[in-house]
């Protein structure tokens, strides 16, 4: 069904079962690649809106649940697999991961490397540990009961330190293919401490060159971006685009 999106022209359809959206460029700007928003779609949409003005084609489709299943990890990319035949596009896209959506970044990433020009992770929770298997949060815990034991079921706090599925358990992967990564954290961040997540991809990625950091001082969790303006991480995915 076509719609529009903050100006933009785009399809609403299902795909698998699950809604679904690509958003277009517009007419004369396309540039044949797609940044995939991984979760949380229409959040903090302000780096996608400046990627679709400078030609980027945008897509989501929902998710069974926000903690990066294998399952969801596959539907995304025969989505982009579908995008890429369907509208002439590259297949090699560029995954926008905030919070749990850098949790399918990178899980995606590691599962389907080839189809990942570079990621834009920011504020990207990486060890299930951390979130949500931190005990002594009430909120922490009603996410753990009510969502992850339910996307993973069978597993129990007691397993995580040897829980295989952690997304920063993908980071040989993404060193061994070479993908280039851009994190932005906050500072000031106490849901996803930077610290119990980032700071673990960032240590396995020291010296490799793969790997950017940009830590946001004053900001939280929220707003996901920088502060005053995005540009710095629009022209870092063009220039690895080009």
């Amino acid at each position: 069904m076509a719609a529009n999106w903050n100006e933009f022209r785009c399809e609403e359809f299902i795909f698998e079962n699950k809604p679904a959206v690509l958003v277009f460029p517009r007419e004369g700007t396309a540039r044949g690649q797609l940044a995939v928003k991984m979760e949380y779609w229409d959040a903090f949409p302000e780096i996608e809106l400046q990627l679709v003005a400078q030609g980027f084609h945008l897509a989501y489709v929902q998710n069974e649940n926000r903690w990066a299943t294998k399952a969801d990890c596959d539907r995304k990319a025969r989505l982009v697999r579908h995008l890429a035949e369907a509208y002439g596009l590259s297949e090699r896209c560029v995954p926008i991961g905030m919070s749990c959506g850098g949790a399918f970044a990178v899980r995606f990433a590691g599962f389907y490397p080839e189809l990942v020009r570079c990621l834009y992770i920011d504020a990207p929770v990486l060890n299930y540990v951390s979130s949500p298997g931190k005990l002594g949060e009430a909120w922490m815990e009603e996410v753990w009961e009510k969502e992850f034991i339910h996307a993973y079921p069978g597993i129990r706090r007691y397993q995580l330190p040897g829980f295989t599925e952690h997304p920063i358990n993908m980071t040989d992967v993404l060193l061994a293919h070479q993908i280039p990564i851009l994190m932005v954290c906050g500072q000031e961040d106490t849901t996803v401490a930077y610290n119990e997540n980032g700071r673990l991809l960032e240590e396995a990625m020291e010296g490799t060159g793969l790997l950017q950091v940009i830590q946001v001082p004053y900001r939280g969790h929220h707003p996901h971006g920088l502060i005053g303006s995005n540009e710095p991480i629009v022209r870092w995915i063009l220039d690895h685009c080009a």
